[in-house]
């Protein structure tokens, strides 16, 4: 019910949505086709020893941060969504092959922010094991960033399993209002209309025929325990994210599914950020109403380049690294 207080956040260019970055930096842009032509894969998610310095901001933006929910008594999950570069670089060409920089860096940003105290859900270990990744239905979208239905359940199944290993997510599980899900997938494959990737590639680029994926459907059973209490029953966890987190690639509906619990879900144009993202929504009656129990915020992988004073944002979205610490600190007190 509080979607529609983000409706206005959510406006942007959807060609420059999905990559964070502005679009005067994204200009020249162009997506590097698979060895076998029918996979494309954003250049922006390799990784440069140039960003170290941003890398690093952003591991202590998100240390600083973890801190100041649990002073303020809200359990935080940090889910990094792992790059398609690395987890289908099998179908990289020969001529942009996954470097090991790139290849090692997720491992490095969860040793990094585990050391700093930060609960992070590791979806590139899990990914990385996942038979779907040599199956006819891969974890990514072959034309597009986002994952595939099979990744964000996947995602979501490891998210749950993060939640059951860790004390203080399992107890800020327990104190929320369970409901019963019921999950079906489709019995045959259907096009997907997620081509982001496809919408960049150069004029006169052969033609890439639609995509077809599996589906899968999230339903609330009618005699669930929260309809029982009526509306008045408060959402305990609020799912916040990238464009990887909208409603339109599963995910929400998969944690919904796999936690057996309703949950406020808030997806942003990566563009825009996490640290905007997260900032809106503490400013808003979504929060100060309903505070959560539990938060699980969504990065992708490629934005720890982009602490909040990245200068290849938008400039609506920059902000000074310590007074997006301020605000976020006076937002929780």
């Amino acid at each position: 019910m509080h979607k529609r207080i983000f409706n206005k956040l959510v406006l942007a260019t959807a060609l420059t949505a999905g990559l964070g970055m502005s679009l005067a930096h994204a200009q020249g842009y162009q997506p590097i086709v698979g060895k076998g032509g029918d996979w494309l894969f954003t250049p922006y998610e390799f990784a440069m020893q140039t960003d170290a310095a941003d890398t690093q901001a952003t591991i202590q933006m998100l240390e600083k941060s973890n801190a100041l929910f649990a002073r303020s008594g809200i359990a935080l999950a940090v889910v990094i969504v792992p790059s398609k570069i690395r987890i289908h670089a099998d179908q990289l060409p020969a001529s942009n092959p996954l470097d090991g920089y790139t290849a090692g860096k997720y491992d490095n940003i969860v040793k990094a922010l585990t050391a700093g105290g930060v609960t992070v859900i590791n979806l590139n270990q899990a990914f990385l094991a996942s038979p779907h990744r040599q199956s006819d239905t891969p974890l990514f979208l072959r034309l597009d960033t986002h994952w595939a239905p099979s990744g964000a359940m996947l995602a979501a199944e490891t998210i749950s399993a993060g939640i059951e290993a860790t004390p203080t997510l399992k107890a800020a599980l327990a104190a929320t209002t369970a409901e019963k899900f019921d999950l079906a997938w489709a019995k045959q494959k259907s096009n997907t209309r997620a081509r982001d990737l496809v919408r960049l590639m150069p004029a006169g680029t052969p033609t890439f025929p639609p995509e077809q994926i599996l589906n899968f459907k999230v339903s609330k059973a009618s005699a669930s325990q929260a309809s029982l209490l009526g509306n008045g029953a408060k959402v305990g966890i609020t799912v916040i994210g990238s464009s990887y987190t909208n409603k339109n690639t599963g995910y929400p509906d998969a944690i919904r599914y796999v936690l057996q619990r309703e949950l406020l879900d808030i997806s942003l144009p990566v563009d825009q950020g996490p640290w905007y993202g997260m900032d809106a929504y503490l400013r808003d009656e979504a929060f100060k109403t309903n505070k959560p129990k539990l938060i699980i915020w969504e990065i992708p992988e490629r934005e720890f380049r982009s602490p909040p004073n990245n200068k290849y944002r938008d400039a609506r979205y920059v902000i000074d690294n310590n007074e997006w610490l301020s605000r976020i600190e006076a937002l929780l007190k």
